[in-house]
Parts: structure tokens; sequence; C-alpha cells
């Protein structure tokens, strides 16, 4: 598939699946996934230590980083780790997030 259809493939789902959300006041679309348990690993044995979330937004809106607020329906999300773009046609943000 072409960057070019790629890039269509991954506006259309942000505008069918996304809400609407703010980065440091900057408008975007933005895509939840359900919370999951954030762990230590212990050689092998992970323990639980709270609660993430992660988000994903298009690379051609924002630009977050680690430390930064995401406001999605009057509720705020910081970036707790680094941003990375793991999608090959490096179309999309993904940040692992906790409420605040």
């Amino acid at each position: 598939m072409t960057w070019h259809l790629q890039n269509r493939a991954v506006d259309a789902v942000f505008e069918r699946l996304g809400v609407d959300g703010t980065f440091q006041g900057q408008g975007c679309k933005v895509l939840f996934s359900r919370d999951e348990d954030e762990g230590i690993d212990f050689g092998g044995a992970s323990r639980p230590v709270g609660r993430s979330s992660l988000l994903k937004v298009r690379v051609s809106e924002v630009t977050p980083i680690q430390g930064g607020t995401f406001e999605v329906d009057g509720q705020s999300h910081k970036v707790i780790a680094r941003p990375m773009i793991k999608d090959r046609a490096r179309l999309v943000w993904t940040c692992q997030v906790q409420p605040g």
C-alpha cells in the first residue's frame, strides 16, 4: 500500500472513531485504548504498580512530549512515557497516559 493510501486510511479511522481533544491547547482527534496494568519486571515476574491507558494521535496534527497533557471530554491525561511512532507508515503517535 502506498503512503498516500495509508494516510487516507489512517485519516478515515481517526475521523470515524476519534474523539475531539487538545494537546497543550492544539486541537486533534484522539483514539484511546482501554486501561492496562503498568508493571515493573523483576526478572520475569511483573508486579503491577498502577493503571495507564494508550492514546493515539496523528503525526500530522500534534507532536506530543513526555510530561505534556491531553484534554479529552473535560479530563486531563498526562503523557507519562516518551511518545513513540510504531506504525510502519509513521503516521501515528502512541502515548502512554494517566489521568492528571
